[in-house]
């Protein structure tokens, strides 16, 4: 009677264990805090002031901490027909760094123009993209441009942090 109880005891721990696992969607286990990935293609991770979004490299200055609570990953782009985007946000008191990429799993971006009179062609730290001044009426500059097929656009508190994002 003992080794039958013995024996209910220890399958109910497994059925347990088992509903648990299967419970949740993926059967990855990641212990790390500072990646993500999902299965739509979703892609990043931020260590030592290094942003990895979508295979693209970020430098995030000193003082920046990121809101996690803001991640954005492989989600539809409402303004890009067939893209998805990923998103990250970055806070320094007041101050505030985005950053998006934008991507397509059946074909890359290969130009960029500018959509109104308030974008203008610029290079900065050696990308030629599009400029925009004050795009979300904050008074924060924006800038995106092409790297490997997707589109990468930072919005940050002036031209020299944009800078220090994207070399």
């Amino acid at each position: 009677m003992r080794k039958i109880l013995i024996i209910g005891v220890v399958l109910l721990a497994i059925c347990v264990s088992l509903s648990a696992v299967s419970a949740d969607d993926s059967w990855s286990f990641n212990w790390s805090s500072s990646d993500s990935s999902n299965s739509d293609g979703g892609e990043m991770s931020f260590e030592n002031g290094k942003l990895k979004l979508q295979g693209l490299e970020f430098n995030i200055p000193d003082g920046y901490k990121e809101n996690e609570s803001a991640r954005v990953l492989a989600q539809p782009a409402d303004d890009i027909d067939g893209a998805k985007y990923s998103a990250c946000r970055f806070v320094n008191g007041d101050k505030e760094i985005v950053i998006n990429v934008f991507f397509s799993d059946s074909n890359n971006f290969d130009s960029l123009e500018p959509a109104n009179d308030t974008q203008v062609e610029k290079t900065m730290a050696g990308f030629k993209g599009i400029f925009m001044e004050d795009q979300y009426g904050d008074g924060t500059p924006t800038f995106e441009y092409l790297k490997d097929g997707k589109i990468a656009k930072v919005n940050a508190p002036d031209v020299s942090t944009i800078e220090s994002v994207i070399k």
